[in-house]
């Protein structure tokens, strides 16, 4: 007669080896996780510089067109919904066309992890050497709008 061993159960290095599993599978989680919650501040940064983008757009449209280059063009603003020192402004107007001008107004912001998004990587509004890394002459963002303006 053969007598077979009916225990049941897992050895102590199967639950090692599952533990194991599971927790790489958890730290690659929590990683995955780390990186949504970056890009959703991200994400809600963006919609703050467009909108002080547009609210600096409406601002200038309401603003005498013979004007406009002379007020706005190389200037800096703070942009709203933004912490002091967080984020700054820079409006640029090419007037090579009097009667039309290309207007661009951009938002660079510090994230939290100290990396500045846009060019303007002093956050002072100003082109500084270096900071133009697409050589146009002008400082860009993802937080940007250029637009022509018109004569009425």
């Amino acid at each position: 007669m053969f007598c077979k061993n009916n225990k049941s159960g897992f050895t102590l290095l199967e639950l090692m080896i599952g533990v194991g599993v599971l927790i790489v599978a958890l730290v690659g989680l929590l990683g995955v996780f780390a990186h949504m919650i970056s890009l959703n501040e991200n994400s809600g940064k963006l919609t703050l510089a467009v909108a002080a983008c547009q609210a600096k757009l409406e601002e200038m449209r309401n603003s005498s067109f013979t004007d406009l280059y002379t007020t706005y063009n190389g200037t800096s603003f703070n942009p709203n919904g933004f912490s002091s020192g967080e984020a700054k402004g820079a409006i640029s107007i090419n007037n090579s066309n009097h009667n039309l001008l290309q207007v661009f107004v951009s938002v660079s912001w510090r994230t939290r992890s100290n990396r500045v998004i846009g060019e303007d990587k002093n956050l002072n509004g100003v082109l500084d050497a270096g900071e133009d890394s697409n050589a146009n002459g002008r400082l860009d963002s993802p937080g940007q709008i250029a637009t022509l303006m018109a004569q009425r």
